[in-house]
Protein backbone atom coordinates (compact mmCIF):
# COMPACT_ATOMS: atom_id res chain seq x y z
CA UNK A 1 0.00 0.00 0.00
CA UNK A 2 1.20 3.51 -0.97
CA UNK A 3 2.00 6.19 1.58
CA UNK A 4 -0.16 8.94 2.02
CA UNK A 5 0.81 12.17 0.18
CA UNK A 6 1.89 14.88 3.05
CA UNK A 7 0.31 18.15 2.34
CA UNK A 8 1.13 21.27 4.31
CA UNK A 9 -0.87 24.07 3.74
CA UNK A 10 -1.81 27.93 5.58
CA UNK A 11 -5.72 28.74 6.19
CA UNK A 12 -6.71 31.98 6.71
CA UNK A 13 -9.95 33.53 7.25
CA UNK A 14 -10.83 37.92 7.55
CA UNK A 15 -13.85 39.50 8.65
CA UNK A 16 -13.84 43.15 8.24
CA UNK A 17 -16.55 44.92 10.47
CA UNK A 18 -17.26 49.00 11.41
CA UNK A 19 -15.36 50.00 13.85
CA UNK A 20 -17.15 50.52 17.45
CA UNK A 21 -14.54 52.39 19.48
CA UNK A 22 -11.86 54.99 19.13
CA UNK A 23 -8.57 54.35 21.16
CA UNK A 24 -6.76 57.60 22.36
CA UNK A 25 -3.19 57.05 23.29
CA UNK A 26 -2.80 60.25 25.55
CA UNK A 27 0.44 61.44 27.48
CA UNK A 28 1.00 64.02 29.75
CA UNK A 29 4.58 64.84 30.42
CA UNK A 30 7.10 67.37 31.81
CA UNK A 31 10.37 68.70 32.66
CA UNK A 32 12.65 70.28 34.40
CA UNK A 33 15.14 71.21 36.94
CA UNK A 34 12.60 70.84 39.62
CA UNK A 35 11.03 67.40 40.91
CA UNK A 36 8.23 69.21 43.10
CA UNK A 37 7.42 71.22 40.37
CA UNK A 38 7.43 69.07 37.73
CA UNK A 39 5.19 66.52 39.57
CA UNK A 40 2.93 68.97 40.57
CA UNK A 41 2.29 70.70 37.15
CA UNK A 42 1.78 66.61 35.79
CA UNK A 43 -0.59 66.27 38.71
CA UNK A 44 -2.22 69.37 38.13
CA UNK A 45 -3.39 68.37 34.63
CA UNK A 46 -4.07 64.62 34.83
CA UNK A 47 -6.36 65.86 37.98
CA UNK A 48 -8.03 68.06 34.91
CA UNK A 49 -8.11 65.45 32.53
CA UNK A 50 -9.48 63.30 35.02
CA UNK A 51 -12.83 65.77 35.88
CA UNK A 52 -12.91 65.71 31.90
CA UNK A 53 -13.18 62.14 31.49
CA UNK A 54 -15.58 61.33 34.36
CA UNK A 55 -17.83 63.90 33.22
CA UNK A 56 -18.22 62.57 29.50
CA UNK A 57 -18.58 58.78 30.79
CA UNK A 58 -21.26 59.58 33.54
CA UNK A 59 -22.68 56.25 34.54
CA UNK A 60 -26.00 58.84 35.11
CA UNK A 61 -25.98 59.34 31.02
CA UNK A 62 -24.85 56.48 29.48
CA UNK A 63 -26.76 57.23 26.71
CA UNK A 64 -24.95 60.22 26.04
CA UNK A 65 -21.71 59.40 27.19
CA UNK A 66 -18.90 59.99 24.89
CA UNK A 67 -15.97 58.01 26.57
CA UNK A 68 -16.69 54.26 27.01
CA UNK A 69 -13.81 53.24 29.02
CA UNK A 70 -10.47 55.01 30.82
CA UNK A 71 -7.79 54.27 32.96
CA UNK A 72 -4.31 55.32 33.63
CA UNK A 73 -2.17 53.18 32.08
CA UNK A 74 1.13 54.02 33.12
CA UNK A 75 3.26 56.57 35.30
CA UNK A 76 7.19 57.06 34.66
CA UNK A 77 9.63 59.17 36.28
CA UNK A 78 13.22 59.78 35.76
CA UNK A 79 15.95 62.26 36.05
CA UNK A 80 19.54 62.79 34.37
CA UNK A 81 22.06 64.91 34.19
CA UNK A 82 22.69 66.48 30.62
CA UNK A 83 25.17 64.84 28.40
CA UNK A 84 27.29 66.10 25.28
CA UNK A 85 26.88 63.91 22.11
CA UNK A 86 29.47 62.45 23.05
CA UNK A 87 27.59 61.21 26.51
CA UNK A 88 29.73 63.01 28.37
CA UNK A 89 27.91 64.93 31.01
CA UNK A 90 28.07 69.09 30.77
CA UNK A 91 29.75 70.91 33.35
CA UNK A 92 28.02 72.45 35.99
CA UNK A 93 24.88 70.61 34.65
CA UNK A 94 22.01 70.69 36.50
CA UNK A 95 20.30 67.60 37.21
CA UNK A 96 16.59 67.84 34.56
CA UNK A 97 13.58 65.68 36.66
CA UNK A 98 10.96 64.24 34.09
CA UNK A 99 7.39 62.72 34.46
CA UNK A 100 4.99 61.52 32.68
CA UNK A 101 2.04 59.74 32.96
CA UNK A 102 -0.05 57.62 29.90
CA UNK A 103 -3.90 57.34 29.36
CA UNK A 104 -5.79 54.62 27.70
CA UNK A 105 -9.14 56.04 26.73
CA UNK A 106 -11.90 54.92 24.42
CA UNK A 107 -14.32 56.96 23.02
CA UNK A 108 -17.72 55.37 21.20
CA UNK A 109 -19.22 58.60 19.98
CA UNK A 110 -17.38 59.68 16.89
CA UNK A 111 -19.67 62.26 15.91
CA UNK A 112 -17.96 64.16 19.35
CA UNK A 113 -15.16 62.45 19.06
CA UNK A 114 -13.27 65.70 17.34
CA UNK A 115 -14.71 68.12 19.97
CA UNK A 116 -13.47 65.58 22.22
CA UNK A 117 -9.75 65.51 21.53
CA UNK A 118 -9.69 69.31 21.54
CA UNK A 119 -11.02 69.93 25.00
CA UNK A 120 -7.69 66.64 25.78
CA UNK A 121 -5.29 68.77 23.32
CA UNK A 122 -5.42 71.45 25.20
CA UNK A 123 -4.54 70.65 28.26
CA UNK A 124 -1.04 72.11 29.43
CA UNK A 125 1.89 68.94 28.76
CA UNK A 126 -0.96 66.70 27.10
CA UNK A 127 -0.36 65.03 24.65
CA UNK A 128 -2.42 62.92 22.41
CA UNK A 129 -0.23 60.22 19.94
CA UNK A 130 -2.40 58.35 18.51
CA UNK A 131 -6.19 57.38 17.40
CA UNK A 132 -7.46 54.11 16.59
CA UNK A 133 -9.93 52.28 15.89
CA UNK A 134 -11.34 48.84 17.82
CA UNK A 135 -13.93 46.66 18.17
CA UNK A 136 -14.84 45.81 21.41
CA UNK A 137 -13.83 42.73 22.97
CA UNK A 138 -17.95 41.02 22.74
CA UNK A 139 -17.85 41.60 18.86
CA UNK A 140 -14.58 39.79 19.00
CA UNK A 141 -15.15 37.41 21.13
CA UNK A 142 -18.89 36.69 19.11
CA UNK A 143 -16.86 36.06 15.92
CA UNK A 144 -13.91 33.84 16.76
CA UNK A 145 -15.60 30.39 16.36
CA UNK A 146 -16.81 31.73 13.00
CA UNK A 147 -13.21 32.83 12.18
CA UNK A 148 -11.84 29.38 13.52
CA UNK A 149 -14.23 27.37 11.39
CA UNK A 150 -13.66 29.68 8.09
CA UNK A 151 -9.94 29.25 8.87
CA UNK A 152 -10.04 25.78 8.79
CA UNK A 153 -12.33 25.13 5.96
CA UNK A 154 -9.90 27.57 3.82
CA UNK A 155 -7.52 25.07 4.70
CA UNK A 156 -9.29 22.25 3.79
CA UNK A 157 -9.89 23.79 0.49
CA UNK A 158 -6.34 23.93 -0.18
CA UNK A 159 -5.12 20.81 0.48
CA UNK A 160 -7.71 19.15 -2.05
CA UNK A 161 -6.87 21.87 -4.49
CA UNK A 162 -3.30 19.96 -4.54
CA UNK A 163 -4.78 16.66 -3.85
CA UNK A 164 -6.89 16.97 -6.87
CA UNK A 165 -4.26 18.48 -9.20
CA UNK A 166 -2.01 15.69 -8.43
CA UNK A 167 -4.79 13.35 -9.12
CA UNK A 168 -5.98 12.48 -5.57
CA UNK A 169 -9.39 12.00 -4.03
CA UNK A 170 -9.10 11.14 -0.48
CA UNK A 171 -8.27 13.81 1.70
CA UNK A 172 -7.96 13.72 5.77
CA UNK A 173 -6.32 15.89 8.37
CA UNK A 174 -3.57 15.08 10.49
CA UNK A 175 -2.51 18.25 12.17
CA UNK A 176 -3.74 21.88 12.84
CA UNK A 177 -2.20 24.34 14.57
CA UNK A 178 -3.40 28.39 15.12
CA UNK A 179 -0.69 30.87 14.31
CA UNK A 180 -2.48 33.93 14.25
CA UNK A 181 -5.90 35.30 16.20
CA UNK A 182 -6.95 39.00 16.62
CA UNK A 183 -8.01 42.10 15.35
CA UNK A 184 -6.05 45.17 13.29
CA UNK A 185 -6.14 48.76 15.15
CA UNK A 186 -5.94 50.90 12.52
CA UNK A 187 -4.80 54.62 12.79
CA UNK A 188 -7.79 56.83 12.36
CA UNK A 189 -8.53 59.16 9.87
CA UNK A 190 -8.38 62.59 11.28
CA UNK A 191 -9.93 65.28 8.66
CA UNK A 192 -9.88 69.22 9.06
CA UNK A 193 -12.20 71.32 6.65
CA UNK A 194 -10.08 74.23 8.33
CA UNK A 195 -6.38 73.38 8.45
CA UNK A 196 -4.10 71.21 9.21
CA UNK A 197 -3.08 71.41 12.56
CA UNK A 198 -1.01 69.70 15.45
CA UNK A 199 -2.99 68.06 18.72
CA UNK A 200 0.13 68.27 20.97
CA UNK A 201 0.31 72.36 20.75
CA UNK A 202 -1.43 74.48 23.18
CA UNK A 203 -4.79 76.03 21.89
CA UNK A 204 -7.56 78.27 22.50
CA UNK A 205 -11.49 77.33 22.48
CA UNK A 206 -12.13 79.82 19.59
CA UNK A 207 -9.15 78.03 17.23
CA UNK A 208 -10.76 77.83 13.95
CA UNK A 209 -8.59 74.73 13.57
CA UNK A 210 -11.63 73.13 15.73
CA UNK A 211 -13.96 74.40 13.86
CA UNK A 212 -14.74 71.52 11.48
CA UNK A 213 -12.82 68.54 13.23
CA UNK A 214 -13.99 65.09 12.64
CA UNK A 215 -12.45 61.59 12.25
CA UNK A 216 -13.35 59.01 9.91
CA UNK A 217 -13.97 55.60 11.30
CA UNK A 218 -12.19 52.54 9.35
CA UNK A 219 -12.97 49.06 9.33
CA UNK A 220 -11.50 46.55 11.71
CA UNK A 221 -9.84 43.66 10.27
CA UNK A 222 -10.68 40.39 12.33
CA UNK A 223 -8.41 37.70 11.18
CA UNK A 224 -7.25 34.14 12.32
CA UNK A 225 -4.61 32.14 10.48
CA UNK A 226 -4.10 28.23 10.78
CA UNK A 227 -1.14 25.96 9.74
CA UNK A 228 -2.82 22.36 8.37
CA UNK A 229 -1.26 19.34 7.52
CA UNK A 230 -3.26 16.94 5.72
CA UNK A 231 -2.63 13.72 4.34
CA UNK A 232 -4.08 12.49 0.71
CA UNK A 233 -4.28 9.01 -1.55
Amino acid sequence: MATPLTISVTGTAIIPQKAERALLDVEIRSSGFSRAFVSEEVQLSCRRLEDLLRKTSSQDAAETAIVAHWSMKAIKTTSQLPTDTQGAVLKNAQRVFETAVSFDIRVSDFGRLGSFAAQVAQLPYTEIHSVRWALTSSTRQAYASKLRTMAAEDALERAKDYAKALGLSAVWPVEVRETQWGNHDVDAVMKVQERAMDMRRPVADSDPAFADLFFEPEEVTMSARVDCKFEAE
